[in-house]
Parts: structure tokens; sequence; C-alpha cells
């Protein structure tokens, strides 16, 4: 007899919603994790004494209300703060006047039309188109997905199928130049939204398949309004974490697993690295698929088409995450100083435009730090207090287009380079920032593949890209969350639905484990 019903390799957010959905269903489920904390890049560390600090993943982003509800997550004490403003983006002129995005519907109308009224006409008719992909998405977000070409060839609506095709093969650029035709007007605007479809895709706002990035950031959860959870992410790792063990499934910490046990095709359980080994039913892995095959199970028990795909998964995603404490709050100047007010300033953003990115993604691919990076400064404290000591703050500075191949006998001197520059443009603005830090940690992917295990430091565990989402992720031909080995089971965002803080691969996953096993869900 196995030593448990199902072992879950990782207790990252996914990691954890597997292992709670099949112990609710009776199962002996096992959880584990190589750190001393579970919640991998979605937890929340005290980096410095008294203050907390979201390390990797910040906000629910893309997030489902329906998961909240299915996992059960608000009884298990997750509480969700939802800010006036998710962000305010801003540029260097004055005359670009700044992208607030409020939460309140009628208040983000109403800021639109100050931006003028055929604004508020484009925003409507970008929410519109972009409703195409959602509803494609909706079709296939809680199973395995059929290939997006069928899907496209399927709608009976040509407009619709041109539509999706510009949506998954185009750039972003593409997409929002019907809307915005001049790039000289709403630059923030622009900016803004291609903020978002560069994410996870280590390319270009004009590079081909962004739009996609666009349109999942947009539509994949219920409003991209950044709520986070009081406490910081890691409560809702929190969270998860008491509903798997209220329900009777074990988390062992500290238990770096070494491989997956293989006997004549089938997963038999793992060793760890103290040479312990726990056998079970079935196994599943919340590990992004390169660490998964080639790492865990190994190259003889694949077929060799298999390995090659995988080693084909792209990666690549640079970046720096700078975290800081602060003894006061910045003090936003000039056309910045009303972010003062309505704690606004909570999250800032300098994105000048299109342009603006596509020159610091030519820096980066060019290996070098860019001049000027695009920042996102957030301070969690000033919506969330517990997250400092009083009178002072949290403060997390993001910023993409770190070079991602850097020599390793360079990579201190670039990141510190990439970090002041983030810094000085926070001060720009706000001239007591820089004089306000007390602490800092600067992190790039290098840190994050260090620390986690994570191929490449690649949050998104795969990149966003038409060639890596649907039916091909992982692969093509495994998006079902199984694998060439039988009882191996993959649960985390390196499988569909994608990245970002959602659950859904997790979720999933577990379902298909229990329909193998003939229990009902």
């Amino acid at each position: 007899m196995p030593n448990y019903d199902a072992v879950v390799v990782g207790a990252g957010h996914n990691g954890l919603t597997a292992a709670g959905e099949l112990a609710k269903k009776g199962l002996e489920v096992l959880t584990l994790e190589r750190n001393s904390f579970v919640g991998g890049m979605a937890a929340t560390h005290e980096l410095f004494p008294g203050f907390k600090h979201n390390v990797g993943a910040w906000a629910l982003l893309v997030f489902r209300d329906e998961m909240l509800k299915t996992l059960e997550l608000e009884k298990y004490g997750l509480e969700l703060i939802r800010p006036i403003t998710s962000y305010c983006v801003f540029g260097e002129n004055p005359e670009d006047k700044c992208f607030v995005s409020y939460t309140d519907k009628v208040q983000m109308a109403g800021h639109l039309v100050e931006h003028g009224p055929e604004v508020l006409e484009a925003f409507a008719n970008l929410a519109a188109y972009l409703q195409n992909f959602k509803d494609l998405m909706n079709k296939v977000i809680y199973k395995a997905p059929e290939p997006i070409e069928k899907l496209i060839a399927e709608e009976p609506d040509p407009q619709k199928r041109e539509i999706l095709i510009k949506i998954t093969y185009g750039s972003a650029v593409d997409v929002l130049r019907q809307f915005f035709p001049d790039p000289n007007k709403q630059r923030l605007m622009q900016g803004s939204m291609c903020a978002s479809a560069i994410d996870g895709t280590h390319c270009g706002p004009y590079t081909a398949g962004t739009a996609l990035s666009l349109a999942y950031h947009y539509a994949m959860g219920d409003d991209y309004d950044f709520r986070t959870p009081k406490g910081g992410i890691g409560a809702l790792s929190g969270a998860l974490r008491k509903s798997v063990e209220d329900h009777g499934g074990e988390i062992r910490c500290k238990a770096r697993v070494k491989r997956f046990l293989v006997e004549k095709g089938k997963t038999t359980g793992v060793e760890l690295d103290s040479g312990e080994k726990i056998t079970a039913g079935v196994v599943l892995s919340d590990l992004d698929a390169r660490n998964t095959f080639l790492g865990m199970v190994g190259e003889d028990h694949l077929p060799a088409e298999f390995v090659h795909a995988v080693k084909e998964i792209k990666y690549k995603n640079g970046f720096v995450q700078l975290h800081l404490t602060l003894k006061e709050l910045p003090e936003f100047t000039g056309h910045l100083a009303f972010a003062n007010e309505d704690k606004i300033r909570a999250l800032m953003a300098y994105i000048p435009s299109a342009e603006h990115l596509s020159n610091c993604w030519a820096q980066a691919q060019r290996g070098e730090v860019p001049d000027d990076p695009a920042v996102y400064c957030g301070i969690p404290s000033l919506l969330d207090p517990t997250l400092a000591p009083e009178g002072q703050h949290t403060c997390t500075i993001f910023s993409h287009y770190f070079p991602y191949d850097v020599p390793e006998s360079k990579r201190k001197e670039y990141r510190d380079l990439m970090a002041e520059r983030m810094i000085d443009r926070i001060d720009k603005h706000a001239p007591n920032f820089r004089a306000s830090i007390m602490d800092k940690a600067v992190l790039t992917q290098y840190w994050f593949q260090n620390t986690f295990g994570v191929t490449g430091g690649d949050f998104c565990s795969g990149l966003i890209e038409p060639q890596q989402m649907w039916d091909k992720r992982p692969v093509p031909g495994w998006s079902d969350y199984r694998t060439p080995v039988e009882s191996l089971y993959m649960c985390g965002q390196a499988c569909h639905p994608g990245a970002g803080v959602t659950c859904i691969p997790g979720y999933n996953s577990a379902r298909e484990v229990l329909k193998d096993l003939g229990i009902d869900y």
C-alpha cells in the first residue's frame, strides 16, 4: 500500500489548491515544499524586522470571485482590500494628464470623460473587443482547452473570427491603435495597457503575440482592480493551507524533493534529498515543466519528442523587484501633488508611452540597463497598516526589462544600477523619497531562480505567448494536466489557463485526478 493517496510537490497557491480539493474528497494527501514557508512566489515575508513585503506576486490581478466561493477562502480567514484606485499612471510631462484607474465604474467613466468624450467611447469599444476573448476563455477555463485554431474556426461570425485572430497573434499596439489611432494622444493610457501586455512576455509592445497577453490580463479575471489580501498576498496561501489541513491534508515544509520515483512508465512516489522515499497513488507537480520533466522525472522515462518540446519552452523574463522600508510617505509634487490625497499614491506607475516601453525593450535586448526604466511604485502599507510599524511604510518598486543574459560577474553591478535608476525616477517627482529609505533589498530573476528553483526565475512558469498557451501549455498535446508518465499530473501555472494568482490550474488538475480515480467532484 502506498504511504499516501496523493503527493503534491510544491506548496504554491496552485499546489495548495489541488491538495485541498483532493483532501475534501477524503484522499490522504501530502504536500511537500522545499522552503520553510508555503505560497512559493506568492508569499509575504518580513524582510526587515516589523515590515512585511510581498515577494513575487502582490495582488489578485486576474482572480475570479467564483474561486473565492468555490475554495471557501473567506471561511479560512481571507479578507480582501479593494482600493479606491488600482493605479495612477504618470509621465514626465505635465501636459500628459495622469491616467487613474478608479475601481468604481461611475468614477472611472467620469475620469475618462475628463480626458475627452471620445476617450470614454474608445475604452468602451476596446472593452467590447476584448470581451470576444473572454467569451472564448470562459468556454474552456475550467477544463482542458481545445486548440485555439479550432475554437476560432468554429466561431460563426466572420468579424469575431477576425478579432480573435488579431488578439491571438497580433501585437498589443496593433489592437490599441484601432481605438487610439494617434500615438501622441492618450500616451499614458496606451503605455499603461501596453505595460500589461508585455508583462510575462519578454517582448516589446510592438512584438507579435503580445495582444494575447493584453487580452489575458484584462479579460481573465472579473475586474482588473488590483485587490490585495489583508496581511499581504501570503494571506491567500495561508487560507489555502488552513483548508488543506482542515480537510485532513498534511503539509511538510523544508522537504526538498530529489526525484520522482518512476517504475515501468508509472510514477510511484518521490524521493527526498534526505533519501526518504514516499510512495503515492498519484503525484501532482506544482513545478514548471522543465523542472518537472527534465529535473524530477528524467529524460530516460519520457518520449524523445516530448523531451524536445519541453526543452523548447521559453522562460526568459528579466525584471527587478526592489523592496524598501520608508520612514515617511513620499510627497509627490507638481502635476502629481493630487496623488497625495485619497491614497492614490498607493500605486504610482511611470509609463510615459508605448514607444517608451519599446525603447526600454530595445536596450534590454542589447544587454543594457534601460536609461529610464518604466516603474511601478507600490506602498502596500498605505492600504494595509498591518504591514509596517505605525508611521512607517513598506514600499515595492518593480520594473520589466532587466537584461536577461547578464554575465554573472556583472549581475550585481547591473542590478544596483537599475535599482538606482528606479529610485531616481520616483525621487524626481517625490523629492523626499530617497531620503526616506531606511532598508533596501534588490531582487532580480536570478534571485527568484535560486530561491524558488523556478526555471530562469520566470514568474509565469513559461512565457505568455500564443505558442505557449491554450492546448500548447505546457507543451502541445499535453494540456489536460496529465503527462506521459502514468499517475503523474501537472497542477501549477505551467498548465492551462496560465500565469497569475488564479488557483485555477490547481483546481482543474485536482478534478482531472478525481475523474481518473472514479471519484465524483
